[in-house]
């Protein structure tokens, strides 16, 4: 499906490449190559004369949608218009069967996607990062979901500290300060525990503002699995927030 994939891809390409317009004949070397192509690569897919080849060859192999008369030679613009109409509809087309090939990959595991969402079902996410990005990332809003979850976060901080009156950064700042912190996370008897306790605050701002507020502020793009390890690493941070003590 892959190689099917990569296929439909250049096919979809000379159709976006093919201008109507530039033809002057309607018997044009240039049309039946392109066609001769798409028959190609139905019958490299599906194979020759298979259900799925019969299905979609007649848009594919005449993208020649423009009407024939036997009394009059048909107009060049009613060509081009029909050349347009047949390039839209075989492009349509292609397209339809490459999203059912993605989809298959995506059930199966195979794609990225399919590959990142097991991955991510297979982890003990918290239930409040859960609640909040779970349903975003199955859907494919990996941003949104990554953005969801570090809001998730800063409610959870905020609920466990009593904290109201700050957010984002300086909430954590302030929350799991080293110095005279509303939250630790181990008993702060000495410089080792200070370090851990400062550590720990530095994780919980950076996913602020690292996570948080550039997804809240401009058009981020992130991928599956990307999105995947931002998420995990915020239900990290969850858990100790949970373990963490007034």
């Amino acid at each position: 499906m892959k190689d099917a994939i990569l296929k439909i891809d250049r096919r979809i390409a000379d159709l976006d490449l093919f201008n109507p317009d530039a033809i002057s004949d309607r018997y044009d070397p240039s049309i039946s190559a392109l066609e001769n192509k798409l028959d190609a690569a139905l019958v490299a897919i599906f194979g020759n004369d298979t259900v799925e080849y019969n299905r979609y060859k007649g848009v594919l192999n005449n993208i020649d949608a423009a009407s024939v008369s036997y009394t009059r030679e048909t107009p060049i613009s009613e060509v081009r218009e029909g050349l347009r109409r047949g390039a839209a509809a075989a492009r349509e087309n292609l397209a339809a069967i490459r999203a059912g090939f993605i989809e298959d990959l995506e059930d199966s595991g195979q794609s990225d996607a399919g590959k990142a969402l097991r991955a991510y079902d297979g982890l003990e996410i918290h239930a409040s990062i859960q609640r909040a990005a779970g349903q975003l990332y199955r859907d494919g809003h990996y941003a949104n979901a990554v953005e969801a979850s570090v809001k998730a976060l800063n409610m959870l901080v905020r609920l466990h500290s009593g904290v109201e009156d700050k957010d984002g950064s300086a909430l954590m700042e302030f929350v799991f300060s080293p110095k005279n912190p509303v939250l630790k996370f181990n008993p702060l008897l000495d410089q080792s525990d200070s370090d851990e306790q400062r550590g720990f605050m530095m994780l919980f701002s950076g996913a602020v503002a690292g996570l948080r507020n550039p997804r809240a502020h401009r058009f981020v793009q992130d991928d599956p699995e990307r999105a995947l390890e931002f998420i995990a690493f915020v239900s990290l941070l969850a858990k100790l927030a949970d373990k963490s003590a007034s």
